[in-house]
């Protein structure tokens, strides 16, 4: 991955998650980082019902080539405090978390991504 920077999986009112927003920024240009960053939303959808979690802010690592708008599908593991997502797209997201299950889990799904 060329690019790194970083994401938060922000707490919500639920007891338990099959569904949660991955929150990140990507560089506007990543050659140029004085450009700055711009927002952007993994709206997630997995397969299993997880316990609560949530990451501190900025938190995760968030690795790509590129982050193109719109569908996209994922295959990753929790528990023990930990998150890994790799998406359909090559996009990799990765560390510590609070909560979730406390044996390690394989999950899958989809989701889209959303920039703003």
């Amino acid at each position: 991955m060329a690019n790194s920077s970083s994401a938060t999986i922000v707490e919500v009112d639920l007891a338990t998650y099959s569904k949660f927003n991955v929150k990140g920024v990507k560089w506007v240009n990543p050659d140029d980082h004085d450009e700055g960053t711009v927002p952007v939303t993994f709206n997630v959808n997995s397969d299993v019902t997880v316990p609560k979690f949530w990451s501190d802010a900025n938190a995760l690592t968030l690795l790509y080539d590129e982050i193109p708008m719109g569908f996209d599908s994922f295959r990753g593991s929790i528990g023990e405090g930990r998150i890994f997502i790799k998406t359909g797209k090559g996009i990799t997201i990765k560390g510590p978390i609070h909560g979730g299950p406390r044996e390690g889990q394989t999950f899958t799904g989809s989701g889209t991504w959303l920039q703003g």
